[in-house]
C-alpha cells in the first residue's frame, strides 16, 4: 500500500484527488497544518512513512520552494497540482528543486493512475542501475582531498559523467551551456520533451550527489532561457582538485 500526503491550504477541495488516490488503494492523509511543522522540523521523522508528497494549487510558488527545500533529504516523490501544466523551462526550473512531475486539476483516474505506476518504475530502475534520483543524507564535511574527488566521480553514472563533462569545458569556452546543445550530445533523437525532461533529472542528480560528497553552496547554476553553467567556486574547487590528482599520479609513477 502506497502512503500519500496532500499538503494543501483547504482539505475539502482536495476531495476529488483524495478519492480517486483512495481508488488506487493508497491511503491518504490531507493536512492543512503539517506545512507550518514542517517549518519547525517536527514532523521530520514522521515524514518516513510516506512515500509521496502531492502539493496542492492551493500554495503558492514561494510556498512550494521552501517546502522542496525541506524536503530534499528524504527520499519522497513530490508531486504538485496545478491548473496548466508549466512549460519546459518551468518544469526545468522545478524539477531541479525536487518536483518529479505535476497532475493537472482534472486529471482522470486512468492518468493518475498510469502516471504514478511510471514514475514509481522509474524510481525502482534508477535504484537498480545505481542512479538514484533521490537525496539520502550522509555525513558532510570539509573534505576537499584528492580522494573525496575520486570518490565524487567514481559515483556518477556514465551519462552524470558526460553531462558533468560538457559543463567543465564549456566553463572555459563559453561558460553557458544550453539545455538543446546537452541534449543533442547525450540523445541522437536531441531536444525532445522526453529527453529535456530526463535533462532536468539529470542536472537534479548531479547537484543531490556534490552535496552527499560534502560539497555545499551553489554548484550548477541554471540560468533561464539560457542553459546551465557551473559557478565559478565550483570550477576553482575542481581545477585544485583535478591538479592535486595528477601530481599525486606522477609522483606515484615515479617511487
Amino acid at each position: 500500500m502506497q502512503h500519500v500526503l496532500i499538503l494543501t491550504k483547504n482539505s475539502l477541495a482536495e476531495e476529488p484527488l483524495v478519492r480517486k488516490l483512495q481508488r488506487m488503494n493508497c491511503e491518504i492523509l490531507c493536512s492543512t497544518d503539517l506545512f507550518k511543522r514542517l517549518k519547525t522540523g517536527t514532523v521530520s521523522p514522521f515524514l518516513s512513512y510516506f512515500q509521496w508528497i502531492v502539493l496542492s494549487e492551493s500554495l503558492c510558488n514561494s510556498e512550494v520552494e521552501q517546502i522542496l527545500q525541506m524536503l530534499k533529504n528524504h527520499p519522497l516523490l513530490v508531486l504538485r497540482v496545478v491548473e496548466n501544466i508549466p512549460n519546459e523551462e518551468e518544469q526545468s526550473y522545478w524539477q531541479e528543486r525536487g518536483l518529479v512531475d505535476w497532475v493537472a486539476k482534472e486529471t482522470s483516474y486512468e492518468l493518475l493512475r498510469e502516471k504514478m505506476n511510471e514514475l514509481q518504475q522509474q524510481v525502482k530502475q534508477d535504484v537498480v542501475t545505481g542512479n538514484q534520483i533521490l537525496t539520502f543524507p550522509t555525513t558532510q564535511g570539509e573534505d576537499t582531498t584528492p580522494n573525496s574527488l575520486k570518490l565524487l566521480i567514481k559515483s556518477l553514472s556514465k551519462t552524470e559523467k558526460r553531462v558533468f563533462e560538457c559543463l567543465i569545458q564549456s566553463y572555459s569556452t563559453s561558460g553557458v551551456l544550453s539545455r538543446q546543445e546537452l541534449c543533442n550530445y547525450l540523445w541522437q533523437d536531441g531536444s525532445t520533451s522526453s529527453n529535456m525532461s530526463q535533462l532536468s533529472c539529470l542536472i537534479n542528480k548531479l547537484k543531490h550527489k556534490f552535496e552527499t560528497h560534502g560539497i555545499t553552496g551553489e554548484t550548477i547554476t541554471t540560468l533561464w532561457g539560457r542553459g546551465y553553467k557551473l559557478s565559478s567556486a565550483f570550477y576553482e574547487y575542481w581545477l585544485e582538485g583535478s591538479q592535486q590528482l595528477e601530481e599525486l599520479k606522477y609522483y606515484s609513477a615515479i617511487n
